[in-house]
């Protein structure tokens, strides 16, 4: 087994509910594995993630097999402000580290529709880059509203190209996860919740929603031919100093 091959399966084995057929988890795990390649010896990383919703464990993922090779800081983010218990800062959406300290900043978790201030800290991702350095940044298009009150924003690519160049930020791409099928499928889950049914009728569907709905809008989900970049869940952005 090649070395993405070992990532790819680690990936899925460790991120709860990730499916390799989730056209959704297959592009975060590309995502990922271009970070992890240009996380080369002699790089220094800091990967920002959220400790809710278990993505505290997700960080061990990362720090044991993407990011293994290359100096690693890694620090919280929850309820609007960066954690980190070695460098606490004194603003809530300032990053503890100096100016130009690090060649990669990525996002391991969606904590971009959870910050107040996106502005502020799409600046504070270019000021501790250095020069040529790059960010790895997911950010949620839709998405329901969770982890209230601490949810903020959605993003068209348009405004996440506006918070980059606007905060110094030369070469952006933006890519989408998936197209409307498989926004669809996402939301019949949060849609059959809703609607109260007994304990029995809640495993039915659960069932028919592993084995059929999610195969099927997955697999129709391929056939987009463009549209579904207005419908995506989550734009990657990979922006360079």
């Amino acid at each position: 087994m090649d070395e993405k091959e070992s990532l790819r399966e680690a990936f899925f084995r460790r991120t709860p509910k990730a499916r390799k057929i989730n056209p959704i988890f297959r592009a975060f795990f590309d995502f990922m594995y271009d970070a992890h390649v240009a996380a080369r010896p002699g790089t220094r990383l800091l990967n920002i993630y959220a400790s809710w919703d278990l993505s505290h464990e997700r960080e061990k993922l990362y720090r044991e097999k993407f990011f293994n090779a290359c100096a690693y800081d890694a620090i919280d983010f929850r309820e609007d402000r960066f954690i980190d218990e070695k460098n606490p800062g004194k603003d809530p959406h300032e990053i503890p580290f100096p100016s130009g300290h690090f060649d990669i900043v990525v996002t391991t978790k969606y904590i971009m529709e959870h910050i107040s201030e996106p502005q502020k800290v799409v600046d504070e991702f270019c000021r501790v880059l250095k020069p040529g350095g790059e960010a790895f940044i997911v950010a949620p298009h839709i998405r329901r509203q969770h982890q209230k009150p601490w949810d903020f924003y959605r993003y068209t690519e348009f405004a996440l190209e506006r918070l980059f160049r606007k905060a110094g930020f030369r070469e952006i791409t933006i890519t989408p996860t998936n197209g409307f099928m498989a926004t669809a499928a996402y939301y019949a889950y949060f849609f059959e919740r809703g609607l109260g049914l007994p304990k029995w009728m809640e495993r039915v569907f659960d069932i028919m929603h592993t084995w059929i709905i999610e195969p099927v809008c997955y697999a129709l989900d391929r056939l987009d031919n463009g549209y579904g970049r207005d419908m995506t869940l989550y734009f990657l952005v990979r922006a360079k100093k």
